[in-house]
């Protein structure tokens, strides 16, 4: 329901009724939800238009905080007169030996707000008030019968303060469809660190026990930033909730990224996808199944037989998520091995490390980025880091880098260690 505009006589309704105590206007404006306009208006006793406007100088001068009286005219509230206008008006001697009766001064009203109407609908309405007319102060009434008084201001600081609070917990239910790091699943030790670069993000990891056999690591990265890759991201997380009430025959690595692929594709609008670096490891056979749907490159660790590690490197293999390619690809998989999955024996001491570009793309505070290379380093690095400490050691790595620098994406890295 959008603000009410009515300039009629009977609106005006006699100000005598409305008059509220301080006890009063409390529980007035506690009936209204926080969102409505009733919440944020403030109750300020009408001025008479027939009494001189010297009476105002001294309102204003005692009151630092007040911007604007209401002004009544035959018990009815007609109008409003800011500070502005009153100190424009007796801002010299002549000025102030030539006032007029307050009425001359007051800018009638022509626009109404209704106390019960919504403040994010109204705003778009008051700002255009404002932009045309130059009007900061407005009116509220309530039923009909003058409740207040409601400067753009107070619009614009609650809409902050409205969306801060959505904002923060639409961030919690973000990050509740995101697994706790430090959790084993089967031989596989899964640690992982995330910051996104405004309160909602476009990264999201998930680490599920699929069967008595398999377990699968993702971390998936959208195209986009902001509320709308935020909400891709949960519909990631509610299809991975929904994998636990799918019959068995169904839970195969296979089967899982092609439905994800094909539930994507039918969700997202068109141009936008999905990069994912997806491990599957089969505590059974003891081996390792890692896909690269268009992501970053994934650091495979391996201990040779001297104690130290080699690194492979698995490059995108398949296109990103969402488009359809990727189930179409496992459904008529290329001839040559370059169009499919890495497939490594599981062994121990593995290292395997996931992670989303904008670790890659962090800038430091002279615009330098962190670049592929110093990437690769960094995940040797970590080989030798002990479990406890990943998580403290790639923030460390982050903080490190990017100093005071704004941080342009959002990071994810996810350190898998298989022990047998």
């Amino acid at each position: 329901m959008e603000e009410s505009v009515d300039v009629s006589d009977d609106f005006f309704t006699d100000v005598a009724d409305s008059a509220q105590e301080d006890g009063a206007k409390s529980a007035f404006q506690e009936s209204f939800s926080p969102k409505q306009i009733g919440a944020i208006t403030k109750y300020i006793e009408p001025v008479s238009g027939n009494m001189s406007l010297e009476y105002l100088i001294d309102t204003f001068k005692n009151d630092s905080e007040l911007g604007a009286v209401p002004v009544e005219q035959d018990d009815r509230v007609v109008g409003i007169i800011t500070r502005q206008t009153v100190e424009e008006a007796t801002s010299t001697g002549w000025k102030r030996f030539t006032l007029k009766s307050i009425i001359e001064y007051t800018d009638i009203i022509s626009e109404v707000l209704d106390a019960n109407n919504y403040i994010e609908k109204a705003l778009g309405k008051v700002s255009k008030i404002n932009r045309k007319t130059g009007t900061v102060y407005f009116p509220v009434f309530n039923r009909k019968v003058f409740y207040g008084i409601v400067s753009l201001y107070d619009f614009l600081d609650k809409i902050d303060e409205i969306r801060e609070q959505d904002l923060e917990k639409a961030k919690i239910i973000q990050q509740n469809f995101m697994p706790a790091s430090g959790v084993s699943l089967g031989s596989c030790e899964f640690h992982a660190w995330n910051r996104m670069a405004n309160s909602l993000g476009g990264d999201i990891y998930q680490a599920i026990h699929l069967n008595d056999t398999t377990n699968m690591i993702c971390c998936f990265d959208v195209s986009g930033k902001n509320v709308a890759a935020a909400l891709l991201t949960i519909a990631v997380g509610s299809f991975f909730k929904m994998i636990k009430l799918l019959p068995d025959e169904y839970k195969t690595p296979k089967k899982i990224i092609g439905m994800l692929d094909s539930f994507l594709q039918s969700t997202m609008p068109v141009g936008n996808f999905i990069t994912a670096a997806i491990c599957c490891i089969d505590e059974e056979a003891h081996k390792v199944v890692l896909y690269n749907c268009g992501h970053t490159s994934i650091y495979i660790i391996i201990r040779g037989e001297s104690g130290k590690g080699k690194m492979a490197v698995l490059d995108p293999t398949f296109p990103p998520m969402g488009m359809g390619s990727v189930k179409e690809q496992l459904d008529n998989p290329p001839k040559d091995s370059k169009g499919g999955p890495l497939i490594l024996p599981a062994t121990d001491g593995m290292h395997i490390s996931l992670y989303s570009d904008g670790f890659t793309d962090m800038k430091n505070d002279n615009a330098e980025r962190y670049e592929d290379e110093r990437a690769k380093n960094f995940f040797i690095k970590l080989y030798g880091i002990k479990s406890h400490d990943v998580e403290k050691t790639v923030e460390g790595e982050v903080d490190t880098w990017i100093q005071n620098a704004m941080l342009p994406d959002d990071i994810t890295v996810l350190d898998l260690r298989i022990k047998r």
